[in-house]
């Protein structure tokens, strides 16, 4: 079967500002003892757990902002509670966010919309941070103009992202240790990807950064070893769960510094007790 098509809209110097505004987090490897180890338990991979997603929209934004926040949500319960979320409304939310005269137009939304819908809500109509749950917002409500999103918004319940910090994606080491944290990436890379096959691997591999065919956005949540290798398993919104990138890949995309669609590794509060506190066998805490 054909992938969707690829539309993801460059962020605005506007949007850049308003982003890089936000509250930063930097993360270290030394900060979180046995990550690894963490992250080659079965027990506490999400990957099995998430819902998988096909697009029929230009919302693969959309798509990987509700998945990342579902993901965080389900480590900082301590792994007992998995939401679902609307993709659809952090679409909407995020053409909104852009501009209202986005609305319905179906172009697709920046990573940038999509971070601030999750950390500042929609302030001009009293719309709190987050992203609310399916039942409340179903993928077949569409907004197609600002005054029919503007009527469902109002007075929404959002559910909390269980982000509050935001930071630049960090180099290989520091990036797994955070997604054994509760950490995911929001990203966007081009889409002409020539996919490799690993031996023992799951899934197919993005062994090198694409540069042409449009921009996608999805969301690295976890990472797994392959025959002592490592990969991120970023999850993705064309109906096959996840993908696999390599650190090769990785490294190429960090030294372009991810553009032109830009990518933010976003973490919960009080990262380094949750997971002393998660390791151990605990939950969330105040």
């Amino acid at each position: 079967m054909a992938e969707p098509q690829a539309i993801l809209p460059e962020p605005t110097d506007d949007e850049r500002e308003a982003v890089s505004g936000l509250r930063s987090v930097r993360v270290r490897a030394s900060d979180f003892s046995g990550h690894l180890d963490v992250l080659r338990d079965p027990a506490n991979s999400p990957l099995n757990v998430m819902q998988v997603e096909t697009q029929r929209r230009n919302d693969c934004q959309g798509n990987a902002a509700a998945n990342g926040a579902e993901c965080r949500t389900w480590y900082v319960s301590g792994r007992q509670t998995m939401p679902v979320l609307s993709e659809i409304y952090a679409y909407n939310a995020s053409e909104y966010a852009m501009a209202p005269s986005n609305v319905g137009l179906d172009r697709g939304t920046s990573i940038h919309s999509g971070v601030r819908v999750q950390v500042e809500g929609l302030p001009r109509l009293g719309v709190g941070p987050g992203i609310c749950t399916e039942a409340a917002w179903p993928y077949l409500r569409y907004c197609r103009r600002a005054s029919e999103f503007e009527r469902y918004a109002r007075d929404l319940q959002t559910e909390d992202c269980n982000v509050t910090e935001v930071g630049d994606m960090p180099d290989w080491d520091d990036l797994l240790a955070a997604l054994a944290a509760g950490a995911t990436g929001h990203i966007g890379t081009k889409w002409g990807v020539d996919w490799q096959t690993v031996a023992g691997a799951p899934k197919r591999v993005m062994d090198k950064m694409p540069t042409s065919g449009g921009g996608h956005a999805t969301e690295i949540i976890w990472a797994i070893e392959v025959r002592g290798v490592w990969y991120l398993a970023v999850w993705n919104s064309h109906g096959d769960g996840y993908y696999l990138m390599s650190r090769r890949c990785y490294d190429q995309l960090q030294k372009a510094k991810w553009e032109p669609f830009g990518a933010y590794l976003l973490t919960p509060d009080k990262m380094q007790e949750r997971y002393d506190r998660i390791t151990s066998g605990g939950g969330y805490f105040a």
